[in-house]
């Protein structure tokens, strides 16, 4: 498992420069496996487990004084032609000292890959993450040093470094969609996807360098045609790109992305080996053999099936689920990742493929949006009428329902849906309170790539939006003995660019969510499995999860750190998590989430995998 960790200080500052010293030796000291990938004036970078072409440090090295650092991941080249294929990174001194020269610019717009850069010039100290933040980058501080890191495991080692809970966060997130952006501990910050911090004498600057609003203007592609063409030889070329250091992979395949991303893996020259695994449910909404055995088939690729059984609850220790940033699944999922790392070494593959942002970035949503984004761009003209059709049809729902609302933003003032809560009744009054205070201090600061400016259209936020929250991350919810990379093609630049280019009744082609990318790939895949409506409704299994455990949440629960913060009532849990109770669905859908947070805030309490056992819970 690469990860890294970054000390930057006052080099002017004497005590500054002795604990960086102190932090230094100590993990040094703890690991041989540590080693520096740049040591300069107020900026040192450590890195492990290095892989070369995999995860790597690259230098930045522009043999001038106090003027250097380090990019830490994997860093490709650029390469403007969609049918291009990106190689690994090697920057020159010239190239370093643009980069440093720009203050991190020309690392985006030369460059992408999933990566974090640490670099100075003079007193001035930077961070960048990449665009999609998928190499996590933490920050959390100690006597005027700040440390930077990707896996809180190593940080939580330094007993000297003190963490407790932000419990606001953890309160928003029971009700809504988890935003990763935000960590629930006191002392910790996440630099966001696409952040480039600027550290200087005078005080801390934050910028974002990627513009994804103003790609959504730059050279649009609105021929159907030349859309697909262009499309497909994105996602080839990006596949290639990302597949070229590894010998062999495992596709997770069950829904339609994923089945386009094996039909380019594919076409990935030997001596490339691909293997498809595909996890199924006993009920008919979570089991999509049909469909995968036939991509399979028609591509000539082996498969792996592997039933979800419905377990006995189980808390794993540290020994499957390290310390995280985040409340992460301690029951279900540990024991899924280890089978899925098991089969990669099994078959001598080094590397997970995973379909994740195909249904954001290839767009697959039954909204009006498509309609409203032709309607601001082209007024009322013939295509429109036909766009309102296959809205309809899509939403299932009468033209005339969703016309007011098309014709209201349309012409109105640009405007996108509001997320919306998931409250249940197992939550205390004092939570919406909670939350709400929470709200009212995040929306007075506004993501620069959520507001509306560039001549941006409802709908290009709406696909632009999800990228923000971090959902997409790294695999940092597992052990190094257990850990496997996992390659997001649909959530590297190159494909996000090419897809925020196209508009969206082009993306929605023939009125089809991810339309054009059935279009673009109709000929490498069986028919039955281009033009497939059905999706895969994997909730069911945490549901029958949930009720086969349910006297054991219960307990667990019920005299929790949850209950005793005052996020979930006592008395409502005892009388619905009751098997002589009808549970509504709603409530039912919010345990798990519950019992994961329940867990990680145990963990974060000094509380151990033994002393839950001893509590009579697992």
């Amino acid at each position: 498992m690469y990860r890294y960790i970054s000390f930057i200080w006052n080099a002017a500052d004497p005590q500054a420069t002795e604990t960086a010293h102190f932090l230094q030796n100590t993990f040094t000291d703890m690991s041989s496996a540590w080693q520096t990938a740049y040591d300069g004036s107020g900026l040192c970078v450590l890195h492990r487990d290095e892989e070369p072409n995999r995860m790597q440090a690259y230098a930045l090295s522009t043999q001038d004084e106090n003027s250097g650092g380090v990019v830490v991941g994997k860093l490709l080249t650029r390469d403007r032609r969609p049918e291009a294929v990106s190689r690994n990174a090697h920057i020159t001194v010239p190239e370093a000292r643009r980069v440093i020269h720009t203050s991190g610019r020309a690392l985006v717009e030369d460059y992408w890959g999933t990566y974090v850069a640490f670099f100075q010039r003079g007193p001035r100290k930077y961070v960048l993450v990449d665009p999609m933040g998928q190499l996590p980058c933490y920050k959390t501080g100690y006597r005027g040093v700040e440390i930077y890191f990707t896996y809180m495991p190593d940080v939580a080692a330094c007993r000297f470094l003190d963490f407790s809970i932000d419990w606001p966060v953890i309160a928003k997130g029971l009700i809504y969609p988890v935003d990763h952006t935000r960590v629930p501990i006191c002392e910790m910050t996440k630099i966001k996807s696409g952040e480039c911090v600027t550290i200087t004498p005078e005080g801390t600057v934050k910028t974002f360098y990627w513009n994804p609003q103003k790609i959504t203007q730059t050279d649009v592609i609105e021929d159907v045609d030349e859309a697909s063409r262009t499309l497909r030889q994105t996602i080839l070329a990006t596949v290639t790109s990302m597949a070229a250091p590894y010998d062999g992979a495992i596709d997770m395949i069950g829904g339609l992305d994923s089945s386009i991303l094996m039909a380019a893996l594919a076409q990935v020259p030997a001596p490339f080996k691909l293997t498809g695994l595909n996890s199924y449910e006993e009920d008919p909404g979570g089991d999509e053999r049909y469909y995968v055995r036939q991509t399979c088939h028609h591509l000539g690729v082996p498969l792996i099936e592997h039933k979800a059984e419905v377990s006995r609850f189980t808390v794993h220790g540290d020994d499957m689920v390290p310390i995280t940033p985040w409340p992460t699944d301690h029951c279900v999922a540990p024991t899924y990742k280890k089978f899925i790392h098991d089969r990669l070494t099994e078959i001598g593959g080094e590397v997970i493929f995973n379909g994740s942002g195909g249904d954001e970035m290839l767009y697959c949503h039954g909204k009006n949006y498509a309609v409203i984004d032709y309607l601001k761009t082209h007024g009322i003209r013939p295509p429109l009428f036909r766009l309102i059709m296959e809205a309809s049809r899509m939403q299932q729902r009468s033209v005339w329902s969703i016309l007011p609302s098309i014709m209201r933003d349309g012409f109105g003032k640009n405007r996108i849906e509001a997320v919306a809560a998931q409250p249940t009744s197992l939550l205390t009054a004092q939570v919406q309170d909670m939350v709400e205070a929470e709200r009212q201090r995040e929306e007075q600061t506004v993501h620069p790539w959520l507001e509306f400016r560039e001549n941006v259209t409802p709908g290009k936020i709406d696909h632009i939006e999800p990228l923000i929250f971090g959902q997409y991350k790294r695999e940092e919810a597992m052990v190094p003995e257990h850990f496997f990379e996992t390659l997001r093609p649909y959530l590297s630049l190159p494909v996000i660019e090419t897809c925020l280019r196209i508009p969206l009744w082009v993306l929605l082609a023939d009125g089809k969510g991810r339309g054009l990318a059935r279009k673009a790939f109709k000929d490498l895949l069986p028919p039955e499995v281009v033009w497939r409506s059905s999706k895969s409704l994997s909730g069911k299994y945490f549901w029958s999860y949930t009720l086969a455990n349910l006297d054991k949440f219960r307990e667990l629960l019920m005299d929790g750190e949850l209950v005793r913060e005052g996020l979930l009532d006592r008395a409502s849990l005892e009388k619905t998590l009751n098997r002589d109770h009808d549970i509504e669905l709603r409530d039912f859908a919010g345990v798990h989430s519950y019992v994961s947070a329940e867990l990680w805030a145990r963990k974060m309490k000094g509380e151990t995998f033994a002393d839950i056992v001893r509590s009579n819970v697992a």
